[in-house]
């Protein structure tokens, strides 16, 4: 290499860098324009905020609101675990000093004044309100009043944590194979359920972040000098994680024993010693982590071991709390994996695999990783997925409710996501058609219906050809919630999907073109038939007629195929000029790109 070259490739490699940071925050910006209308999640969320603000726990003020409470000791509660609404209150309390209320108001019903209602919390009848007419008119209509500010809180507790996930997946991608970072975590971001949950105040995108940065802790840790601290603080973090979610409990377990079970220290004479302090210092982190859960409960519920979920709130009823007991089977709800329940969340209409077929080539990346020395990791990240995976199979309801996908599965898609770059590098024409297929169906939910619920998958399409999605910043200014406020969004995406190539650069996708038209010619089948056929009749826990998910709608489909033909047209076009050219270069600019490279 000349002395004249390196700075030019030092100014290169910062433009890729810069290219890569810039295509991430532009897909950020999209997310932050999209309001979602409110589900019981949501509003479970916000309730539990709302009290926390009034210096309770009790949320008998708001439990109209939402259905995903509690009647614990004469009281109303939010199900969720404490962690989110917690790190909220102080924002929400801020916001409300600034006036945010009266603002959210005045959005609210200028966007209404211009025809835009889907804000209006339409999908439940009188029964949901105790069969109080008045109740049943007032409380819509303060939910709709509220959305704004939900957003608002959303952008703190989702949007955040999820752009910083996106960033941590890019860090250590590019450790793993320099140059693929942005390509993972973009695919992350925009071709898996994060496209969707990056806008809704849900707990899954920090809980996932959390776990995450535990593990990417560790893998820290085990490649430099041991340092019980770090250990120590990836278990205060996995703990932090529970607080958040408490289904992060497993993968909490699965990183402890990656932490523990460093393989240098296991060859050395005191190597019980070892063990047993890598474990104290772990559990200690987890225990501290933890501790909000138990305040929470002792300060809520009189016990530090009396969770949230106890005395789920079954049938509403006159009083809100008929019957309990909604997770009284098995352990809070979680009973033996079924089988059938399995094969849905694969394959029905809103199984990953169908609706984000990318994951499975996350896995087949994963699995390559064993031969660049992460043997470690790569049984730790197949551990995480196959326990949630079987957590989630023996859920009374495995697919969440209202989602456009299994949700409880999302804590495990930035562990998958590290097989992304090595999926990038050794598929790409694959993995880009995957990845369009994925950024396609969730982009098309996070814009028109993203909490389907029971509900059909094909009013996705209905409100796409209705002219009305979901609402937008713009909506707040009076501009309705139809194409037009659609295409800044969509603008933005775009955006973040040319930044991301041009921080990639070209790749060699000739080389597995026909094994990317297979595995494009197999979704489809699976996402037209066979998804169909399946259904969704096993996941909701004995109640077939409460789901109506035919399958997705063929348009949707044939728009997913045509992007992805596109995609990969253009793909072997900045292939082929880049052959022609100066000679083909990788991510180092030091050696020809090829999928064996």
């Amino acid at each position: 290499m000349s002395a004249a070259s390196e700075p030019q490739q030092a100014q290169q490699s910062r433009l890729r860098r810069n290219r890569g940071v810039a295509a991430i925050c532009v897909l950020a910006f999209g997310w932050a324009m999209v309001m979602q209308s409110l589900g019981w999640a949501q509003t479970s969320y916000f309730a539990f905020v709302k009290a926390l603000g009034d210096g309770t726990a009790q949320i008998d003020k708001y439990q109209w609101e939402t259905r995903d409470k509690s009647w614990i000791n004469g009281h109303f509660f939010s199900v969720k675990a404490p962690g989110l609404p917690i790190v909220m209150t102080p924002v929400y309390e801020l916001l409300k000093l600034s006036g945010a209320e009266g603002i959210s108001r005045s959005a609210a019903a200028h966007a209404r004044h211009h025809g835009a209602k889907l804000w209006t919390y339409k999908a439940l009848n009188i029964s949901a309100y105790g069969f109080n007419l008045q109740r049943a008119r007032a409380v819509p209509y303060q939910l709709e009043v509220q959305a704004p500010l939900v957003w608002a809180l959303g952008l703190f507790g989702s949007l955040l944590p999820a752009l910083g996930l996106l960033f941590l997946i890019r860090s250590i991608s590019e450790r793993i194979r320099p140059g693929y970072g942005t390509a993972a975590a973009l695919t992350l971001g925009m071709s898996t359920m994060v496209m969707v949950f990056a806008g809704q105040f849900f707990g899954h995108i920090l809980a996932a972040l959390l776990a995450f940065g535990a593990f990417a802790l560790m893998m820290r840790e085990r490649r430099g000098p041991p340092r019980l601290w770090m250990v120590a603080l990836a278990g205060l973090i996995a703990g932090l994680a529970v607080t958040v979610e408490y289904p992060m409990a497993v993968a909490g377990a699965v990183v402890g024993v990656y932490a523990v079970l460093r393989g240098d220290l296991l060859a050395g004479e005191n190597r019980v010693w070892q063990l047993l302090r890598r474990a104290g210092s772990y559990s200690i982190g987890v225990l501290v982590g933890i501790i909000p859960v138990l305040a929470y409960n002792q300060w809520a519920f009189g016990s530090p071991t009396t969770m949230s979920y106890s005395n789920a709130v079954a049938n509403q009823g006159f009083s809100g709390h008929a019957t309990l007991g909604l997770n009284s089977g098995g352990f809070f709800g979680i009973g033996v994996p079924d089988p059938l329940a399995s094969l849905e969340l694969l394959f029905a209409p809103r199984g990953i695999l169908t609706i984000t077929p990318v994951v499975l080539v996350g896995l087949y990346g994963v699995w390559l990783l064993r031969d660049r020395g992460y043997k470690a990791e790569v049984r730790t990240i197949f551990a995480v997925v196959a326990l949630f995976f079987i957590y989630d199979s023996g859920y009374w309801l495995p697919f969440g409710g209202g989602s456009p996908g299994p949700r409880f599965l999302i804590a495990t898609l930035p562990f998958l996501a590290l097989g992304f770059t090595e999926a990038w590098r050794k598929i790409p024409a694959t993995t880009l058609v995957l990845s369009a297929c994925g950024f396609v169906l969730m982009t098309t939910a996070s814009l028109t219906y993203p909490l389907v619920g029971a509900g059909n998958l094909f009013e996705w399409r209905q409100r796409a050809l209705d002219n009305t999605f979901q609402h937008t910043v713009f909506t707040a200014f009076g501009f309705g919630n139809g194409w037009m406020t659609m295409i800044p969004v969509l603008a933005a995406f775009a955006a973040a999907i040319w930044l991301g190539a041009r921080a990639t650069g070209p790749l060699a996708v000739r080389a597995d073109t026909r094994l990317a038209l297979g595995a494009l010619a197999v979704w489809l089948v699976l996402a037209t038939a066979l998804s169909r056929l399946l259904g969704e009749r096993h996941s909701f826990a004995g109640l077939p007629d409460r789901v109506n998910h035919a399958g997705i709608p063929i348009s949707v489909v044939f728009a997913a195929l045509v992007v992805a033909l596109v995609a990969l047209f253009l793909a072997r076009r900045a292939e082929r000029l880049a052959s022609q050219g100066p000679q083909l270069q990788d991510q180092q600019g030091s050696a020809p790109l090829s999928a064996e490279s």
